[in-house]
Protein backbone atom coordinates (compact mmCIF):
# COMPACT_ATOMS: atom_id res chain seq x y z
CA UNK A 1 0.00 0.00 0.00
CA UNK A 2 1.22 3.43 -0.67
CA UNK A 3 2.79 5.27 2.57
CA UNK A 4 0.74 8.36 1.75
CA UNK A 5 -2.38 6.38 2.05
CA UNK A 6 -1.43 5.19 5.70
CA UNK A 7 -0.88 8.34 6.63
CA UNK A 8 -4.37 9.52 5.35
CA UNK A 9 -5.60 6.40 7.25
CA UNK A 10 -3.62 8.02 10.90
CA UNK A 11 -4.56 11.42 10.23
CA UNK A 12 -8.41 10.65 9.64
CA UNK A 13 -8.54 8.54 13.10
CA UNK A 14 -6.66 10.93 14.79
CA UNK A 15 -9.48 13.39 13.63
CA UNK A 16 -6.44 15.95 12.14
CA UNK A 17 -8.22 16.67 9.12
CA UNK A 18 -10.32 19.66 7.80
CA UNK A 19 -13.95 19.76 7.31
CA UNK A 20 -13.03 19.40 3.89
CA UNK A 21 -10.66 17.06 3.96
CA UNK A 22 -12.67 14.10 6.20
CA UNK A 23 -15.73 14.93 3.79
CA UNK A 24 -13.84 13.56 0.97
CA UNK A 25 -12.02 10.70 2.73
CA UNK A 26 -15.08 9.57 4.25
CA UNK A 27 -16.98 9.54 0.22
CA UNK A 28 -14.12 7.64 -0.85
CA UNK A 29 -14.93 5.12 2.23
CA UNK A 30 -18.22 5.17 0.44
CA UNK A 31 -17.81 4.49 -3.25
CA UNK A 32 -13.78 3.16 -3.05
CA UNK A 33 -14.50 -0.77 -2.22
CA UNK A 34 -10.94 -1.33 -1.97
CA UNK A 35 -9.75 1.79 0.11
CA UNK A 36 -12.31 0.78 2.20
CA UNK A 37 -11.48 -2.47 2.97
CA UNK A 38 -7.70 -1.83 3.56
CA UNK A 39 -8.69 1.27 6.09
CA UNK A 40 -10.90 -1.28 8.08
CA UNK A 41 -8.04 -4.02 7.76
CA UNK A 42 -5.50 -0.75 9.14
CA UNK A 43 -8.24 0.29 11.79
CA UNK A 44 -8.85 -3.21 13.38
CA UNK A 45 -4.79 -3.88 13.47
CA UNK A 46 -4.22 -1.22 15.79
CA UNK A 47 -7.16 -1.54 17.75
CA UNK A 48 -5.24 -5.02 18.19
CA UNK A 49 -2.23 -3.55 18.79
CA UNK A 50 -3.63 -1.78 21.59
CA UNK A 51 -4.37 -4.85 23.43
CA UNK A 52 -1.06 -6.33 22.62
CA UNK A 53 1.38 -3.55 22.34
CA UNK A 54 -0.06 -0.27 23.85
CA UNK A 55 2.83 1.03 25.05
CA UNK A 56 4.72 0.19 21.99
CA UNK A 57 1.83 1.03 19.86
CA UNK A 58 1.50 4.56 22.01
CA UNK A 59 4.59 5.41 20.53
CA UNK A 60 4.23 4.46 17.22
CA UNK A 61 1.21 6.52 16.61
CA UNK A 62 3.00 9.63 18.46
CA UNK A 63 5.77 8.99 15.85
CA UNK A 64 3.47 8.77 12.47
CA UNK A 65 0.98 11.46 13.60
CA UNK A 66 3.97 13.79 14.25
CA UNK A 67 5.43 12.77 10.57
CA UNK A 68 1.73 13.48 9.39
CA UNK A 69 1.31 17.03 10.45
CA UNK A 70 4.70 18.04 9.31
CA UNK A 71 3.92 16.71 5.70
CA UNK A 72 0.45 17.35 5.70
CA UNK A 73 0.91 21.20 6.63
CA UNK A 74 4.06 21.07 4.21
CA UNK A 75 1.41 19.82 1.39
CA UNK A 76 -0.99 22.89 2.46
CA UNK A 77 1.18 25.51 2.28
CA UNK A 78 3.41 23.75 -0.90
CA UNK A 79 0.82 21.88 -3.19
CA UNK A 80 3.34 19.54 -4.30
CA UNK A 81 4.91 16.54 -2.56
CA UNK A 82 8.71 16.76 -2.87
CA UNK A 83 10.80 13.56 -1.81
CA UNK A 84 11.35 13.38 1.60
CA UNK A 85 13.50 10.64 2.91
CA UNK A 86 11.55 10.10 6.15
CA UNK A 87 8.48 9.39 3.72
CA UNK A 88 9.98 5.93 3.29
CA UNK A 89 10.76 5.33 7.11
CA UNK A 90 7.08 5.67 7.86
CA UNK A 91 6.66 2.84 5.31
CA UNK A 92 9.13 1.27 6.69
CA UNK A 93 7.58 1.56 10.64
CA UNK A 94 4.97 0.52 9.91
CA UNK A 95 5.63 -2.34 7.42
CA UNK A 96 7.97 -3.39 10.71
CA UNK A 97 5.28 -2.83 13.15
CA UNK A 98 2.30 -4.86 11.79
CA UNK A 99 4.77 -7.28 10.01
CA UNK A 100 6.39 -8.18 14.14
CA UNK A 101 2.43 -8.23 14.83
CA UNK A 102 1.73 -10.91 11.99
CA UNK A 103 4.88 -12.52 12.71
CA UNK A 104 4.43 -13.13 16.16
CA UNK A 105 0.33 -13.75 15.78
CA UNK A 106 -1.15 -16.41 13.79
CA UNK A 107 -4.73 -16.47 15.51
CA UNK A 108 -7.48 -15.01 13.61
CA UNK A 109 -8.87 -11.40 14.10
CA UNK A 110 -12.67 -9.81 14.24
CA UNK A 111 -11.86 -8.07 11.30
CA UNK A 112 -11.84 -11.52 9.44
CA UNK A 113 -15.20 -12.19 10.36
CA UNK A 114 -17.25 -9.17 10.20
CA UNK A 115 -18.85 -9.33 7.32
CA UNK A 116 -22.84 -8.21 8.60
CA UNK A 117 -25.64 -8.76 6.83
CA UNK A 118 -27.73 -5.96 6.04
CA UNK A 119 -30.35 -4.77 8.05
CA UNK A 120 -33.56 -4.52 6.62
CA UNK A 121 -36.28 -4.08 9.80
CA UNK A 122 -38.16 -1.29 8.37
CA UNK A 123 -39.59 -0.32 5.12
CA UNK A 124 -39.47 3.08 3.42
CA UNK A 125 -43.24 3.70 3.81
CA UNK A 126 -42.90 3.58 7.41
CA UNK A 127 -43.03 6.71 9.58
CA UNK A 128 -40.34 6.10 11.77
CA UNK A 129 -37.51 8.46 11.58
CA UNK A 130 -35.32 6.85 13.90
CA UNK A 131 -35.60 3.01 12.43
CA UNK A 132 -35.17 4.46 9.44
CA UNK A 133 -31.90 6.47 10.04
CA UNK A 134 -30.66 3.12 11.76
CA UNK A 135 -31.25 1.34 9.37
CA UNK A 136 -29.30 3.24 6.70
CA UNK A 137 -26.54 4.24 9.07
CA UNK A 138 -25.99 0.26 9.98
CA UNK A 139 -25.73 -0.31 6.01
CA UNK A 140 -23.20 2.49 5.58
CA UNK A 141 -20.92 1.11 8.42
CA UNK A 142 -21.89 4.55 10.22
CA UNK A 143 -21.72 2.61 13.32
CA UNK A 144 -22.21 5.53 15.87
CA UNK A 145 -24.58 7.03 14.07
CA UNK A 146 -26.40 3.47 13.99
CA UNK A 147 -26.24 3.37 17.78
CA UNK A 148 -27.15 6.88 18.21
CA UNK A 149 -30.52 6.05 15.95
CA UNK A 150 -31.25 2.53 17.60
CA UNK A 151 -31.13 4.47 21.18
CA UNK A 152 -33.80 7.17 20.03
CA UNK A 153 -36.21 4.16 19.53
CA UNK A 154 -38.82 3.97 22.09
CA UNK A 155 -39.74 0.08 21.63
CA UNK A 156 -37.09 -1.74 21.66
CA UNK A 157 -38.96 -5.32 22.24
CA UNK A 158 -38.72 -6.60 18.51
CA UNK A 159 -35.19 -9.17 18.81
CA UNK A 160 -34.14 -7.58 15.48
CA UNK A 161 -33.46 -4.33 16.72
CA UNK A 162 -31.81 -5.80 19.38
CA UNK A 163 -29.95 -7.76 17.03
CA UNK A 164 -28.33 -4.96 15.10
CA UNK A 165 -28.31 -3.04 18.02
CA UNK A 166 -25.64 -5.36 19.41
CA UNK A 167 -23.75 -5.61 16.39
CA UNK A 168 -23.33 -2.26 16.08
CA UNK A 169 -22.55 -1.78 19.92
CA UNK A 170 -19.71 -4.21 19.31
CA UNK A 171 -18.27 -2.42 16.54
CA UNK A 172 -18.17 0.89 18.31
CA UNK A 173 -16.30 -1.30 21.83
CA UNK A 174 -19.05 -0.88 23.76
CA UNK A 175 -19.17 -4.97 24.84
CA UNK A 176 -21.18 -5.46 28.01
CA UNK A 177 -24.26 -2.75 27.12
CA UNK A 178 -23.73 -5.40 23.47
CA UNK A 179 -23.33 -8.41 25.16
CA UNK A 180 -26.31 -7.90 27.37
CA UNK A 181 -28.45 -7.71 24.61
CA UNK A 182 -26.98 -10.75 22.93
CA UNK A 183 -27.46 -12.77 26.16
CA UNK A 184 -31.41 -12.31 26.31
CA UNK A 185 -31.62 -13.14 22.46
CA UNK A 186 -29.66 -16.45 23.70
CA UNK A 187 -32.53 -17.10 25.97
CA UNK A 188 -35.30 -16.31 23.79
CA UNK A 189 -36.87 -18.60 20.98
CA UNK A 190 -36.23 -16.01 17.91
CA UNK A 191 -34.46 -16.81 14.66
CA UNK A 192 -31.27 -14.82 15.87
CA UNK A 193 -30.62 -16.95 19.29
CA UNK A 194 -27.99 -18.86 17.48
CA UNK A 195 -27.11 -15.82 15.74
CA UNK A 196 -26.72 -13.94 18.64
CA UNK A 197 -24.38 -16.48 20.34
CA UNK A 198 -22.19 -16.07 17.09
CA UNK A 199 -21.47 -12.70 17.71
CA UNK A 200 -20.84 -13.22 21.45
CA UNK A 201 -18.23 -15.22 20.52
CA UNK A 202 -17.05 -12.45 17.72
CA UNK A 203 -17.46 -9.97 20.69
CA UNK A 204 -14.55 -11.83 23.09
CA UNK A 205 -12.78 -12.32 20.08
CA UNK A 206 -12.48 -8.63 19.44
CA UNK A 207 -11.35 -8.22 22.82
CA UNK A 208 -8.97 -11.27 22.25
CA UNK A 209 -10.69 -13.41 25.47
CA UNK A 210 -9.71 -16.32 23.13
CA UNK A 211 -11.29 -18.73 26.48
CA UNK A 212 -14.55 -17.07 26.46
CA UNK A 213 -14.69 -16.99 22.78
CA UNK A 214 -14.11 -20.54 22.39
CA UNK A 215 -16.65 -21.55 25.20
CA UNK A 216 -19.26 -19.54 23.29
CA UNK A 217 -18.55 -21.45 19.74
CA UNK A 218 -18.78 -24.73 21.21
CA UNK A 219 -22.42 -23.70 22.18
CA UNK A 220 -23.47 -23.04 18.59
CA UNK A 221 -25.76 -25.78 17.61
CA UNK A 222 -25.00 -27.77 14.44
CA UNK A 223 -28.29 -26.80 12.59
CA UNK A 224 -27.10 -23.05 13.43
CA UNK A 225 -26.48 -21.07 10.08
CA UNK A 226 -23.21 -19.75 11.63
CA UNK A 227 -22.05 -23.58 12.18
CA UNK A 228 -19.14 -23.99 9.93
CA UNK A 229 -18.12 -20.97 10.38
CA UNK A 230 -17.94 -21.60 14.24
CA UNK A 231 -16.17 -24.96 13.59
CA UNK A 232 -13.46 -22.75 11.24
CA UNK A 233 -13.04 -20.07 14.29
CA UNK A 234 -13.00 -22.90 16.50
CA UNK A 235 -9.51 -24.64 14.62
CA UNK A 236 -8.06 -21.22 14.24
CA UNK A 237 -7.87 -20.08 18.14
CA UNK A 238 -6.68 -23.94 18.92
Amino acid sequence: MNEEIYLRFEHYLADEMTSEERLLFEEQLQNDASFNESFTLYKETTQFLEYKFSSEKAAFEQNITSIAKEHFASKKETKVIAFKPWYYAVAATIVVVVGTWMMMQNDPTYGDYNQHEMAVFVERSDNNENLQKAQEAFNKKDYQQAVAAFEKIQDFRKPELQYFYAIALIETNDFTKAELFLDQLRKGNSVYKDKATWYLALSYLKQNKKDKCKLVLQQIPVEAEDYNKAQELLKELE
